[in-house]
């Protein structure tokens, strides 16, 4: 058998490049090596692809609540602008109301799709949410910490940022 500084110079023909760590403890007598990765669970953020797929197909759904109210909104800017000039002969001296306008319905529909967002993720993204919470075994906030990492899931993070999790939530 060899002594202990022995198998310590043996293990050391066998460490990784410069820069890696190794974790060296002792099983059932025999030295075992095990790479450590010190990084914390904040600063991976989503590491599991599943759930990471989930993340983004639930924010691509989010963003496309938008469109339709946008869409809404330009062409009624664009058919507003036909009537005030072309049918009602206002002249260019009120040139105000059509930004005006284009205001007040870019307004109204960054408002409708916000409401849209919201009903989405209340009714439809936050169940799925929940039961993959659950069955991962992660909690909320940890969640909102791995999501923050990723900028492209900006939209996503919006609204989990104002979702208040159940205190007697399994999840936690």
């Amino acid at each position: 058998m060899l002594s202990p500084f022995e198998e310590l110079e043996y293990l050391a023909d066998y460490l990784p490049d410069e820069g890696e760590k190794i974790i060296v403890s002792r099983e059932s007598g025999e030295l075992i090596c095990v790479p450590f990765n010190n990084t914390s669970d904040l600063r991976d953020g989503v590491d599991d692809s599943e759930l990471y797929g989930l993340l983004v197909q639930s924010n691509e759904q989010l963003t496309r609540c938008n469109l339709l109210p946008l869409l809404l909104a330009a062409s009624l800017v664009f058919w507003s602008t036909i009537f005030v000039h072309g049918i009602m002969d206002v002249s260019m001296k009120r040139w105000y109301l059509i930004p005006g306008l284009a205001f007040l319905s870019l307004y109204a529909a960054l408002y409708w799709g916000k409401v849209r967002q919201h009903q989405l993720f209340y009714t439809t993204l936050l169940p799925r949410i929940k039961i993959e919470l659950v069955r991962r075994k992660i909690k909320p906030l940890s969640l909102l910490a791995g999501v923050r990492q990723h900028g492209e899931l900006q939209t996503l993070f919006n609204e989990l940022s104002t979702w208040m999790p159940d205190r007697h939530s399994p999840a936690k």
